[in-house]
C-alpha cells in the first residue's frame, strides 16, 4: 500500500520551488514547521489553487480548468477532477475531517496528514483500515489566520512526526485557492453522501466530476455561501462501480441536492439560520447537484439531479 503523504510530498516540493512565482509565501515557524500561505495573507493564484487541490488528494487526482457558460453571455470558470483511487485520494485525504478549532470559521484540516493522525473526531477512518506511516506530514488548513506554533505542535504530535517534517498549506475562505479547491471536492462531496446513505465504498473503482468555480467572496461569510453553492447547484460527479443495478437505483436519488428538504435555497441563508454551524444544518443539503453512476458489472448507467444555472447566477452575481 502506498504512503499518501510520501506521494503528496512530490507535489509539495514542486510547490515550494514555485511558491513566490504563483502568489504564495513560505514561512518557517520557530519549531521548524513549514507553513505555505496560499491565500490567508498571500494572494494565491490559479496555479496555486491547482496545486492545493491535487495535494489535498495526495497526488492521486488531477484538477484542470475549463470555461462554463451560465447563459448566452455569462460564463464562469470550472474545474474537472479525475481521481484514480477515490478511497485513498478522497476518503483518507481530501475530506475536511479534522477539526482544529471551534467557533465561527474555525480552522479545519484536510489532506493526507489525516491518515497519519486518524483522530477520533475524523469518522472517515471508522470506514477504512488504511493508516499511513511516513516521517513527513502534509495538511491543508482552511482558516482566517495562519497556523502558529501551537497548531503545528498539535498536528505534528497527532501525526507522530517531528515539527520540522510538517507542511501546512493554508488559505481562508475568501481566496482564489478556497473557491477552486472547494469546487474540486465534487467527488468527496458525493462520497460523503454515499457514506450517509449506506452505499459500500468498496464498490467504487474510478471517479470523475466537474464543478463551477465561484467568484471570490467579499468576506468570509459571503465566500462560505458562494463556494458551497458551487457544489450544491453547479457540481456533477460520475462513479464507475461494481455493484448491482438495484443498489444503484436505491441510493442514487438520495445522493443529489434535490433530495434535501432545503433544496432550492442558497447555502448562505441556511448557514446563518444554523448559527454558522455546519452540524446544525440538515446534512442532506451537503450534496452534489448531479450524479451519474456506471455499473461495470452490467454495463448500465444511471443519472439523477440537475445543474441549476438560475441559482448559481443568483448566488454568484445577485442576478
Amino acid at each position: 500500500m502506498i504512503s499518501i503523504n510520501k506521494h503528496a510530498m512530490k507535489l509539495v516540493r514542486k510547490l515550494l520551488e514555485e511558491a513566490e512565482d504563483i502568489g504564495c509565501k513560505v514561512l518557517k515557524l520557530k519549531n521548524g514547521a513549514t507553513v505555505i500561505d496560499m491565500g490567508v495573507e498571500a494572494p494565491g493564484s490559479w496555479q496555486a489553487a491547482k496545486y492545493f487541490t491535487e495535494i489535498n488528494m495526495a497526488g492521486l487526482g488531477t484538477c484542470n480548468y475549463f470555461n462554463y457558460d451560465l447563459d448566452e453571455k455569462l460564463s464562469v470558470p470550472a474545474v474537472e477532477i479525475f481521481v484514480d483511487n477515490p478511497i485513498l485520494g478522497c476518503l483518507c485525504s481530501q475530506i475536511a475531517g479534522w477539526p482544529l478549532g471551534s467557533g465561527d470559521f474555525a480552522a479545519i484540516g484536510s489532506g493526507p496528514a489525516r491518515a497519519l493522525a486518524a483522530v477520533k473526531e475524523d469518522h472517515c477512518f471508522d470506514l477504512t483500515s488504511y493508516r499511513d506511516n511516513h516521517y513527513e506530514a502534509v495538511l491543508g488548513v482552511q482558516a482566517v489566520d495562519l497556523p502558529d506554533e501551537a497548531m503545528a505542535e498539535k498536528v505534528a504530535a497527532a501525526c507522530k512526526v517531528k515539527p520540522e517534517n510538517l507542511y501546512l498549506l493554508a488559505h481562508k475562505s475568501a481566496s482564489v485557492v478556497a473557491t477552486v479547491q472547494v469546487s474540486g471536492r465534487i467527488i468527496e462531496q458525493t462520497i460523503n453522501k454515499m457514506i450517509r446513505k449506506g452505499f459500500d465504498l468498496n464498490q467504487i473503482f474510478l471517479a470523475r466530476g466537474y464543478c463551477v468555480v465561484a467568484p471570490v467572496g467579499t468576506d468570509e461569510l459571503d465566500a462560505m455561501g458562494k463556494i458551497n453553492d458551487s457544489l450544491l447547484y453547479g457540481g456533477a460527479s460520475e462513479f464507475w462501480v461494481k455493484s448491482t443495478d438495484e443498489e444503484i437505483q436505491r441510493v442514487l436519488p438520495q445522493l443529489v441536492t434535490k433530495s434535501a428538504k432545503d433544496y432550492g435555497r442558497l447555502f448562505l441563508d441556511l448557514f446563518v439560520e444554523a448559527n454558522k454551524d455546519f452540524y446544525q444544518m440538515d446534512l442532506d443539503i451537503h450534496s452534489p447537484a448531479k450524479v451519474q453512476i456506471y455499473n461495470m458489472n452490467t454495463g448500465n448507467v444511471f443519472v439523477d439531479g440537475e445543474i441549476r444555472k438560475d441559482l448559481l447566477k443568483k448566488s454568484f452575481f445577485n442576478l
